[in-house]
């Protein structure tokens, strides 16, 4: 196995599987890239009948902000991608009645995401992150 291009693909995963998330959290969290700002993500959780009364919203759009930049980063990178995956799990339950079909609302583009993150809390970071970095100071690197 060639360790290098292992790495680099590991990292080019991260970048995505978090990278992807990470403006959706920001939206929510801050209206940042047309995003519903957090007045806006609390209606949106109203209209799927979740939760929506404060500090919930904040939380869950910090979280989902958190949790994007930590797998894309690599920091605590198995812990982030799993929250990272069953974050996309929700998203696809609530969008099941909707089919496949991403553009038709459907469960095809956060599935993917949800599989990207699966795929790196499975594999781990890789030696191009934040994990590996805090490994070698940890053993006096």
């Amino acid at each position: 196995m060639r360790t290098g291009t292992t790495s680099a693909g590991l990292l080019v995963l991260r970048l995505a599987a978090g990278g992807f998330l990470l403006p959706h959290g920001l939206g929510k969290l801050l209206g940042w890239f047309g995003g519903p700002g957090i007045a806006g993500f609390a209606a949106e959780l109203q209209h799927f009948g979740l939760p929506s009364a404060p500090p919930l919203p904040l939380l869950l759009a910090a979280l989902q902000t958190g949790l994007g930049l930590m797998v894309a980063v690599g920091a605590f990178t198995r812990i982030a991608a799993l929250g990272s995956a069953a974050f996309l799990g929700v998203t696809v339950a609530l969008n099941l009645s909707h089919g496949w079909f991403w553009m038709q609302g459907g469960i095809e583009y956060p599935l993917l995401w949800l599989l990207a993150n699966l795929s790196v809390a499975l594999t781990g970071p890789g030696t191009l992150s934040m994990d590996a970095r805090r490994q070698e100071m940890a053993h006096g690197r």
